[in-house]
């Protein structure tokens, strides 16, 4: 296995879109086999597409998935969990595991209650784990070793960026990084329809929004330079860019997405009970 990862056996409780991303990095890193991955899939044909595809273990019952597991991944949806974490499961598991969770909004405190006894690591990651592009913070309760912490942030740093963070600082990256990719994938949509308008063909027009966008970002981190100073390079006085951002401001696109960031923060509160 690779670097900061020597666990024999990881178990996912859930095998939807994320896990899926997350089970593609790591395997395909060559960080553990596919083999050394069990997965509990509610769903018959899902289990047999993810032991296909990638070579795991895919059993429609939890409990068989979790048997042994050094480290168990809970990736169901929050609303599945008082469901899908049972304390019949949680008897199934190793005495020495420990738990990872990708479950938005379910703090560590809540964790425990599902998996009461068992070190915690809360972690926020995005979609675009599925291309290698993610974006993960990782947070964890007292319990967590530094062996834990790192092999959490080996397993994430196969699908992209990884931060450490204070959980304090969770609910605000849910709302930048976590619901991100929809803010973009909304912009992308209105460029390409823009350009559409403006002549160009659809599928033309999808891809110079979406290049234009990851290229961007991209820019963004590995310059390091601030993203005003990156804007002040492609607006020219009295040019062509000016003119865009400025209709940009009369609809008020700024205030547009503090209102979204909090819309998330409130929505995220209402989840947790708060």
């Amino acid at each position: 296995m690779g670097k900061g990862l020597t666990l024999k056996k990881i178990a996912f409780i859930g095998g939807g879109a994320m896990a899926e991303a997350i089970i593609k990095g790591i395997t395909s890193s060559g960080v553990i086999a596919g083999s050394d991955i069990a997965v509990g899939e509610h769903t018959q044909q899902r289990c047999d597409y993810l032991q296909q595809t990638y070579g795991v273990q895919a059993y429609t019952d939890n409990n068989k998935a979790v048997e042994d597991a050094e480290l168990i991944i809970l990736a169901v949806k929050p609303q599945v969990a008082p469901v899908a974490l049972t304390a019949e499961l949680t008897a199934h598991f190793n005495k020495n595991a420990w738990v990872l969770s990708i479950m938005g909004s379910v703090s560590i405190d809540m964790l425990h209650g599902y998996v009461p006894g068992f070190p915690v690591v809360r972690t926020m990651p995005n979609t675009p784990l599925a291309v290698g592009e993610g974006m993960t913070a990782v947070c964890c309760d007292e319990n967590v070793t530094s062996e834990m912490l790192e092999a959490a942030c080996a397993i994430f740093g196969c699908c992209g960026e990884v931060e450490v963070v204070a959980e304090s600082a969770i609910e605000a990256i849910t709302a930048i990084s976590g619901c991100g990719p929809g803010y973009a994938f909304v912009i992308i949509d209105a460029l390409a329809d823009a350009g559409v308008r403006a002549g160009l063909p659809r599928a033309l027009a999808i891809k110079l929004a979406a290049q234009t966008l990851a290229g961007s970002g991209k820019m963004c981190v590995k310059t390091g330079i601030h993203p005003a100073q990156l804007r002040d390079q492609v607006t020219s006085p009295g040019g062509t860019t000016i003119a865009g951002i400025h209709a940009l401001e009369n609809h008020g696109v700024r205030g547009a997405f503090y209102d979204a960031v909090q819309a998330v923060l409130q929505r995220s509160m209402e989840l947790q009970g708060k």
